[in-house]
C-alpha cells in the first residue's frame, strides 16, 4: 500500500499595510508566496494605485522562512 507525505509548511503568508499617504492611508492586505518576499520592496495601494516603498520585518514571517528572507531588522550587538 502506498503511502504519501505532505509536509506541512507556509506556502502563503498574508501582510498588513497602510498606504502612506495622509490623503489616502487605506488598509492593504498583501499575500506574498516566500519567492515573492524575498523579492518585495513596496506594494502598490489598492485605492489611490501610487507606490509605497516598504520592507518585510522578521516578524511577519514564518520563522522556517527568516533564514531565506533578507529584512532591515538587525539584532543589537552584545
Amino acid at each position: 500500500m502506498a503511502q504519501f507525505n505532505f509536509p506541512r509548511e507556509v506556502l502563503l503568508v498574508e501582510i498588513e499595510r497602510y498606504c502612506s499617504f495622509p490623503d489616502c492611508a487605506t488598509r492593504n492586505l498583501i499575500g506574498l508566496t516566500k519567492a515573492e518576499a524575498i523579492e518585495y520592496r513596496g506594494f502598490d495601494c489598492t485605492r489611490c494605485q501610487r507606490w509605497n516603498d516598504d520592507t518585510i520585518a522578521l516578524s511577519d514571517l514564518p520563522v522556517s522562512w527568516a533564514e531565506s528572507i533578507p529584512t532591515n531588522d538587525s539584532e543589537p550587538a552584545n
